[in-house]
């Protein structure tokens, strides 16, 4: 059973309140005030509960346009509809409360059919918005810094971008070379706890580049940057997150070496080109991750790289421009599932500035 929405009344006419609280108590919980400033003060005490407010525009001490301006101030209140009622019928005074950040507006005597429609279809938007919330947050919160899932929120999330569509991002794959060797020689305890701290600082820097985690894969990390949200300057931001990781790769192959006594060290590839990106999955387990060639070829690019070493692509290269101080490779290396020769490059250097 449906629980019942708790709404907020607020005008200075008993009457009218009487006649609004006559035929909506049958179907919701009701809550009361007589002028603005008592509405903000019942709004503050049950922010969690209250899921609607009838508001009444003229009224003393705060009418509802002063009301308004408290409400759009407070993030907290910003999904509670507001359905503000007068007896004006005025078709300026109704768009001036639109602007305000109404829900909605009626018009006085009231029509209990449509008190009753129009409160009952904005909470539904708001339910539906809310749901919509925690599903963006559950299903990226595990990718991002909170920072980037409320930009997210903000702009707006579509069923598409679950569903999958295509876009330009640049995707990073890292891997510790020596691993296996290391884990073959160790308890399951250290063999945890080295990959523990290798997934956790990987995944550190791809949050403070801005990027995406995608998956660990065993003692790899994948992560994209353009997606869910656009970036504007994804390869540089996926170059940085690359090497943040190998600026701390150092101190990260010294502590394994004096622990197990055998150094390790990372190996990058970074590619950029168009992908899927979406919620795929089985009906009761889905992830949001990319796929397609683009995400291919990063793989295959870290899986040649060298330790230490960080290998991108061409089409990293020309996005870095002069910023990324680079070695080719040459333009005949093959990669695995690719039919003709790829250049490789070698990042050696990157600078401090991004473009905005």
């Amino acid at each position: 059973m449906e629980q019942r929405a708790t709404i907020l009344i607020v005008d200075d006419d008993e009457i009218n309140r009487d006649i609004l609280r006559s035929f909506l108590e049958g179907d919701y919980e009701i809550l009361e005030a007589s002028d603005g400033q008592e509405a903000l003060e019942v709004l503050s005490a049950h922010t969690e509960e209250i899921e609607g407010i009838l508001l009444d525009l003229v009224m003393p001490r705060m009418d509802g346009y002063a009301f308004m301006e408290r409400y759009n101030r407070e993030e907290r209140w910003q999904n509670i509809p507001v359905l503000i009622s007068s007896g004006d019928e005025r078709l300026q005074t109704e768009n001036r409360c639109l602007e305000a950040g109404a829900w909605d507006f009626l018009r006085k005597p009231y029509n209990p059919a449509t008190v009753n429609l129009r409160l009952k279809n904005s909470i539904s938007r708001r339910r539906l918005a809310e749901m919509q919330r925690r599903r963006v947050m559950d299903t990226f919160s595990r990718y991002m810094e909170p920072a980037v899932v409320e930009a997210l929120l903000r702009d707006g999330v579509t069923d598409e971008d679950f569903r999958g569509k295509s876009m330009e991002i640049a995707v990073l794959f890292v891997d510790i070379r020596g691993f296996t060797s290391l884990s073959e020689q160790l308890e399951a305890e250290k063999v945890v706890e080295i990959l523990n701290r290798f997934l956790t600082l990987t995944s550190e820097a791809i949050q403070r580049s801005g990027g995406t985690l995608d998956k660990f894969i065993g003692d790899c990390t994948m992560a994209f940057w353009g997606a869910p949200l656009p970036c504007e300057d994804k390869a540089y931001l996926a170059c940085r997150a690359a090497m943040d990781m190998q600026e701390q790769a150092g101190e990260f192959g010294a502590y394994a070496k004096e622990l197990y006594g055998q150094e390790v060290a990372f190996s990058v590839g970074i590619h950029m080109g168009t992908a899927v990106v979406g919620s795929f999955g089985a009906p009761d387990r889905k992830d949001y991750t990319a796929i397609g060639d683009t995400v291919n070829t990063a793989s295959r690019l870290e899986s040649i790289a060298p330790p230490g070493a960080i290998y991108i692509s061409k089409e990293v290269a020309d996005r870095l421009g002069d910023r990324g101080e680079t070695t080719s490779l040459g333009r005949d290396i093959h990669l695995k599932g690719k039919k003709e020769n790829f250049e490789v490059l070698v990042l050696n250097r990157l600078r401090k500035e991004r473009r905005e």
